[in-house]
């Protein structure tokens, strides 16, 4: 019976694994896809309907009479259509390098992906090529021979055609609201959130750590990177399959979303046993880790994060000084900030914790230690920007703090903590650039609500 769960434990293991991977090469493959797939559709209807005309498959006989046409007709219907079809493309491939330009300049270039990568737009330059591919192809094929016959080409060309004003219309209503500042940023934050929500529910059910435990090993060996990139995805099975196959603990030294040069340290491996064979754990470990050349928000919540903060940045820089922007973004973010404020702990730890063991290094054997919630990086980091730029303005500085007094009203006590000293410190950067009563008062209020805000441990 065990061996059955264990069984379909590495099967259940395996098939996660397979769908990550797929998910990972649809994911940088996604606009080629969504692209080819409309062309590849409108082929393969070219071939059925030609199969049909030619009478190779004998099925005209049982489609209504009003469904057919001559084919001196199809032909006109046919040509008319390829060109409207190829012009309307190149108007849509206009269109998309506009609004490329217009965000690049307007809001970030990393949201650029937001319109490019959306399924409306490349579906509807797709369908726009694939029609002109169907009429080609479906003229090519009609031989004067066939003068007598009558063929459906022109009949699936006209609903396709129809089908093409109706995704044109969906194109048109997407470049519409991609370019209205308050609808993109809703849609970061709704991509945001999902991606958040989804990285907290893998790790909610695992053990958590404030602090690393103090980890005595008879050896320590020092993995290093043998790839430059972004890490986009750890694969901690793989890692905790590893650790448990060496008798040993992982302590993984970097996070998700960040940039690793080649011999770089990776993770520390602590172990009773001396390794005959370092070099296949450093292959090893480097293999559960997949790289990419630009960072990704598939799994990566802080970069999800980023995109909004640059947005606000460039709203608040000198050239736009729209600080109404950024104050509308950073209610937002403090949202998404307050998940990762209400879960505890720091460290978490991925594999099984052998309970019947006192020693720390037995107790956590063929365990990987990861840096999952280091929020006090994370929320300093995320706003040092900000503060640069909005530190002179009253209206940016109460909005930060609004934006941190939304984050500890949701915090845990021992994030809480550091909600109030990070306060302290934004207080101590913005309250010398002003020296009203009003506008001091007004920084003083916001301050001592963060710092009165009480979690049911000090009550």
């Amino acid at each position: 019976m065990m061996k059955e769960i264990k069984r379909a434990g590495f099967l259940l293991k395996g098939v996660r694994d397979v769908l990550q991977a797929f998910r990972l090469t649809f994911e940088e493959k996604r606009m080629w896809m969504t692209l080819g797939g409309s062309v590849l559709f409108a082929f393969v209807l070219a071939i059925a309907v030609i199969l049909l005309d030619t009478r190779l498959v004998t099925a005209l006989d049982y489609f209504p009479a009003f469904l057919l046409t001559s084919v001196n007709l199809a032909k006109s219907i046919l040509s008319l259509l390829a060109g409207s079809l190829f012009s309307v493309a190149t108007f849509t491939f206009a269109t998309m390098l506009s609004v490329i330009s217009f965000y690049s300049s307007n809001f970030s270039p990393r949201t650029v992906e937001n319109f490019l990568l959306h399924k409306t737009s490349m579906q509807t330059l797709g369908i726009f090529l694939g029609g002109f591919i169907y009429c080609l192809s479906s003229l090519f094929f009609m031989r004067s021979s066939e003068n007598e016959q009558l063929v459906i080409s022109a009949t699936v060309a006209l609903v396709y055609a129809l089908a093409c004003v109706v995704y044109f219309i969906k194109f048109v209503y997407n470049v519409a609201t991609s370019v209205q500042l308050e609808k993109l940023v809703i849609k970061i934050y709704k991509e945001a959130d999902t991606i958040v929500d989804e990285t907290i529910a893998y790790f909610q059910e695992k053990p958590v750590f404030d602090h690393l435990p103090q980890l005595e090993t008879l050896h320590q060996y020092t993995v290093h990177a043998d790839r430059n990139g972004y890490v986009e995805y750890i694969n901690f099975d793989r890692l905790v399959e590893l650790s448990t196959e060496f008798e040993g603990i992982t302590v993984l030294r970097f996070r998700i979303g960040e940039f690793l040069s080649g011999n770089e340290p990776l993770a520390i491996f602590y172990t009773n046993q001396k390794l005959e064979d370092e070099p296949r754990l450093q292959e090893v470990l480097n293999r559960s880790l997949t790289y990419e050349t630009e960072p990704s928000t598939m799994f990566d919540p802080n970069f999800a994060r980023k995109k909004l903060i640059e947005i606000a940045l460039r709203a608040v820089s000198p050239g736009i000084n729209d600080p109404n922007t950024a104050i509308h973004i950073l209610h937002y973010k403090a949202l998404l900030d307050a998940k990762f404020a209400r879960l505890p702990g720091r460290f978490v730890l991925m594999g099984e914790e052998k309970k019947d063991f006192d020693e720390e290094a037995l107790r956590y054997s063929g365990c990987v230690f990861y840096d999952f919630n280091n929020f006090s990086k994370d929320l300093y980091e995320s706003y040092w920007q900000l503060i640069h730029y909005m530190k002179a303005d009253i209206s940016g500085v109460v909005a930060l703090f609004d934006s941190l007094l939304t984050v500890a009203y949701a915090a845990h006590p021992k994030k809480l903590s550091y909600i109030k000293d990070y306060s302290n410190y934004l207080s101590n950067l913005t309250s010398p650039n002003f020296t009203e009563r009003l506008d001091r008062q007004n920084i003083e209020e916001r301050q001592q609500r963060i710092l009165g805000i009480v979690c049911d441990e000090e009550k």
